[in-house]
Parts: structure tokens; C-alpha cells; sequence
């Protein structure tokens, strides 16, 4: 019962108890203060007047006596009330006190361990309670930056060898022929490229900027992406089935929701067969894009949004990309407040869906 209490109901309780016990202390000490003044000492010279007996008090002496030993009274309870509440108030408050000193102990490599040293429920109890789950995200997050920053250093290395070895060829030849020079700049070029496309994936990633909301037409956005992506289709004829009413509007960063839903469509036609199927449509506010033929294993399915990540290395490499995309793509939806999903039958289809209602 005690451990349910908030320490301010502690501390409330036991300042009342020990106030008490002074205020009663200090009671009866006055009282039998007051009845010693007041009693007439044998040594007092008592008269008798016609039946009466009759003394002289000092009733200046006495009233002084009775001051100064009330005032020495209520000095030594208050000095009494005083440490005990320190010694008190330490005791209730010691396990904050334990909390704080485990936690300047914590440092980076620490942090796998939850602290448990408060057994209580109260205000401590639930600090902790709060602190462990911000160490645990504190976790997480430092693990994510870490295998963000390994995969960063991996990818860009990877352009860099290719142009290293590539160059290490043309030296070998004595006398290079032009079209050895053009296959050598061909090599640089595509890997600049690649290493563009990866800084200019990880600056998105990492911007802290406003997003600029305005009030855009979503088959606008879709219309200008296939026709960026025009030829890609042409050259696999590809078809695509478009489902959108021209009067849908949401609130969103045109330029950032451009880039999330083409990286979208970029995806379905190019890991799509020739002569493929794409579907593309809105319903209940709820955008899906879909590709037919092909699938992503389910236990890849929570993981494909990571960057770096990819379902099959062999494929990523024959249709080249950063493998930043769907990192890209999710960054900017949860800065909208949407909601982005994805659901695979296998050999099937992949079908990509944004809510706009919202998480």
C-alpha cells in the first residue's frame, strides 16, 4: 500500500505525523511548565487574614520564567522536528537518490541493460518506468545510425572499386586504344552517377526541413510521373491502368509527394517483366499501386523500407539503383502523416499503398 503512494502523499503524511507528535509534545511540556510556575513553593511566606491566607507572586518574575521556558521548548522541538524530517524525507526519497547515481553511470555501451532499482509505483517508480523505454529508443536509434552509417560507407565504396579496378586495367595496357578510354569513362560515369544518386538519397533522408503543404490534384502528380517515365514503358511494353477521378485534392508537399509516389511507379516498371500489367488507383482515399508477376518474400516485407536493404542482390545490380528509394519513400509519407503499406502474393503481384486518412 505504502509503495502505491505518490511521494507527495508520502511526504504529506509523514510531515502530519511528526507535526503532531511535536505539537502534542510541546503541549503537555507547557502544561506541566505551567502547573510548576504556579504551584506555591514551600519556602513562599503564607499569611493568614481573617480566615484567609494571603502570599505575594511576582507576577512579572513569572510571567518572564514561563516565556523563556516555553521559548527554549519550542527551539529544541523545532530543531528535534527538523532532523528528523531530514532523516525521514532521506529515507523516502533514497531510491530517487539510487536512480540518479545508476544513471551517470550509463554511458553508449550501457545502454542494453533496462535499470531496475525502484520496486515502488510511485512518481519514481514511474520515471524509471519512462526512462527505460526513452533508453530503449535511445538504443534502437543508435543501432539504426549505426547500420545506416555502415551501409552508406558500403555503398559508396562499391562505385569506388568498380572505378579503381577499372583504372587499374586501362594501366595495364601500354598503348590504350580510344575505345579502351571510352569504355573507362563510360565505367566513371555510371558510378558518379550511382554515388549522386546516394548522396543526393541520404541528404532526403537526413533533412530536417518544413515540408511546404499546398493543395495538389493526385492524378496531376501521377500524370507527370508516367510521363517521365515515358520510354521506360515504351521500351518494355508495359501497360498501365489508371483509376483516379481528376477531383481528388490533398494537402501535401507537391515535390516531396512526387518523389515518394515515382519511386513508387519506378519500381513496379522496373522490376516488372516486359509486356507486364501495372495498376494504379485510388479508393476510400487510399492510393494502390500494383504490379503483376512478380513478389517479395514475407519475411522481407517489413524490411524492404530500411535503406540499403535489398530483396536480391543479383537483381538490384542488374537493374541498378541506390537502394535508397523505399527509405526515401517512407521518410516522406511519415512526414505527411500517412500511412504506407505493402502486401505480396508470391509470384503474383506487390502492391504498394498509401493511406491519406492518415496513421
Amino acid at each position: 500500500m505504502w509503495n502505491k503512494l505518490s511521494i507527495r502523499a508520502k511526504l504529506t503524511l509523514v510531515t502530519g505525523a511528526v507535526l503532531c507528535v511535536i505539537s502534542l509534545v510541546s503541549f503537555f511540556i507547557n502544561i506541566g511548565n505551567a502547573s510548576t510556575i504556579f504551584i506555591i513553593p514551600d519556602s513562599v511566606d503564607v499569611s493568614n487574614n481573617g480566615g484567609e491566607n494571603f502570599f505575594q507572586l511576582d507576577m512579572e518574575l513569572a510571567q518572564e520564567t514561563f516565556r523563556i521556558n516555553c521559548f527554549y521548548i519550542t527551539v529544541f522541538c523545532s530543531i528535534v522536528g527538523t532532523v528528523l524530517m531530514w532523516y525521514v524525507s532521506g529515507k523516502v526519497l533514497k531510491p530517487l537518490n539510487i536512480f540518479t547515481n545508476k544513471i551517470k553511470d550509463l554511458d553508449i555501451n550501457k545502454i542494453n541493460k533496462e535499470i531496475s532499482v525502484v520496486r515502488s509505483k510511485d512518481e519514481v517508480g514511474q520515471l524509471q518506468i519512462a526512462f527505460n523505454h526513452m533508453l530503449k529508443n535511445i538504443k534502437e536509434s543508435y543501432q539504426r545510425q549505426k547500420s545506416f552509417s555502415q551501409n552508406a560507407a558500403h555503398e559508396l565504396k562499391t562505385p569506388v572499386s568498380a572505378i579503381k579496378t577499372n583504372l587499374e586495367v586501362l594501366k595495364m595496357d601500354d598503348e590504350p586504344k580510344i575505345d579502351d578510354y571510352k569504355d573507362f569513362v563510360s565505367v566513371v560515369e555510371r558510378q558518379i552517377e550511382m554515388m549522386s544518386s546516394i548522396v543526393q538519397g541520404l541528404r532526403t533522408l537526413c533533412s530536417g526541413e518544413e515540408i511546404n503543404i499546398e493543395k495538389i490534384c493526385l492524378k496531376t502528380v501521377i500524370d507527370d510521373i508516367l510521363t517521365d517515365l515515358k520510354n521506360d514503358i515504351v521500351n518494355k511494353r508495359q501497360t498501365i491502368n489508371i483509376s483516379i477521378n481528376n477531383d481528388f485534392y490533398i494537402q501535401a508537399d507537391k515535390v516531396l509527394l512526387k518523389q515518394a509516389i515515382f519511386n513508387l511507379i519506378h519500381n513496379a516498371i522496373r522490376y516488372s517483366k516486359a509486356d507486364a500489367n501495372i495498376e494504379i488507383k485510388l479508393e476510400n482515399n487510399i492510393l494502390s499501386i500494383k504490379n503483376f508477376g512478380v513478389s517479395i518474400p514475407e519475411d522481407d516485407l517489413e524490411k524492404i523500407f530500411d535503406a540499403f536493404y535489398c530483396v536480391d542482390k543479383s537483381r538490384s545490380k542488374k537493374y541498378g539503383g541506390s537502394g535508397l528509394g523505399l527509405a526515401i519513400t517512407r521518410e516522406i509519407i511519415n512526414k505527411h502523416k500517412f500511412h504506407i503499406g505493402v502486401n505480396s502474393q508470391k509470384d503474383k503481384f506487390v502492391e504498394f499503398r498509401i493511406d491519406f486518412n492518415g496513421e
